[in-house]
């Protein structure tokens, strides 16, 4: 049997039964299972107790009883909770198609994209509206944050179209938001590289358009099926050219196991080791990859409602695509109950 550890960051210790994360393997047996939700599974066993006719196994799990009923985020006297502030209905709606094939996205593609802007304009970070005043990113873009644009898509534009049989279909303009508060998450270790999350709160609500919309957080009444391969988007550095790309680019990225993944880094660099709050995508023959410039930006799927996030941006070896070497990501499920407590 796999060790038993201590539960962190709110999650509770459970009976499988009762993770909100993996209602949809309940009922299926564990050979069934996509390898890496067994690989983060047994990273979550936490003990094991005796019930009347068979033992009982627990895991680290977000009690769905919590997040429902805003145990993590009571809502104060006259005010609301954090849950009230994500707009669940709309979240993660794309105005175009869903994703196929290419590299450069379309206006009204991704609109829960944001750049994070330093004190000389330039961008260095990704992030992910998630609430009209809420960006999600990583702990260590906290240095280079003094803006945020969202409705952006093609940075050499200041009017983002699409063209399509000589009609054009046009965004509103991009809007450029003060940064009113930085929250990092009070564990994020820059030197262990861990709890590499954290929210940016805007000094005033984004105007919401077809362009400008949040992206749904991993609730339980979001997820459906966790597919294997997820979509990092971005402006980060691309593999040929050694600056930001002007266009917003997307890849569909494969989501690999721990163990695979911990292998892969130390061969390069042995010395970070992974948790159950990360996962790692990409590095795969094809060499797709996030680049320096993502960080902070999603890794996102395509839940039961709309687009799900399931990452972060937060890590990697700086190989951009050149080895095949994975990204590592901050899994966002782990850290529900600490982004929830945040909105306010």
């Amino acid at each position: 049997m796999f060790g038993q550890q201590q539960c962190r960051d709110q999650r509770k210790c459970m009976p499988f039964r009762d993770c909100s994360e993996y209602q949809s393997y309940v009922d299926k047996p564990s050979k069934s299972w996509p390898q890496h939700v067994k690989n983060e599974v047994k990273g979550l066993f936490c003990g094991m107790e005796q019930g009347r006719t068979e033992k009982i196994y627990k895991f680290c799990c977000i009690p769905e009883t919590m997040i429902r009923a805003d145990v993590w985020n009571p809502k104060p006297p006259g005010g609301k909770s954090g849950r009230d502030l994500l707009d669940l209905d709309t979240c993660g709606k794309q105005s175009t198609q869903r994703i196929a094939h290419g590299r450069k996205a379309d206006v009204f593609e991704f609109p829960w994209m944001a750049l994070l802007g330093d004190i000389n304009g330039k961008f260095q970070c990704g992030g992910s509206l998630i609430a009209e005043s809420f960006v999600l990113t990583a702990a260590h873009c906290s240095r280079v944050t003094e803006f945020v644009r969202v409705g952006e898509t093609d940075l050499s534009m200041l009017i983002d179209c699409n063209y399509s049989q000589g009609e054009e279909d046009c965004a509103e303009p991009y809007q450029d938001i003060q940064v009113a508060r930085f929250i990092k998450h009070q564990h994020y270790s820059p030197g262990k590289k861990k709890n590499d999350i954290a929210l940016v709160k805007l000094a005033r609500p984004a105007q919401l358009n077809d362009n400008v919309r949040p992206i749904c957080l991993p609730l339980p009444e979001m997820i459906e099926k966790i597919p294997l391969k997820m979509v990092v988007s971005g402006w980060g550095h691309t593999e040929d050219r050694n600056e930001i790309s002007k266009d917003l680019r997307y890849a569909i990225l494969p989501v690999v196991g721990p163990k695979e993944c911990q292998l892969a880094i130390s061969q390069l660099q042995d010395a970070y080791t992974l948790d159950e709050s990360q996962f790692c995508a990409g590095g795969t023959g094809d060499r797709m990859d996030n680049c320096r410039g993502d960080s902070g930006g999603p890794l996102q799927y395509f839940g039961h409602k709309g687009m799900v996030i399931h990452g972060v941006v937060s890590w990697g070896l700086n190989t951009c695509g050149t080895d095949s070497a994975p990204g590592v990501y901050t899994k966002v499920s782990h850290y529900l109950g600490w982004i929830i407590d945040n909105l306010k």
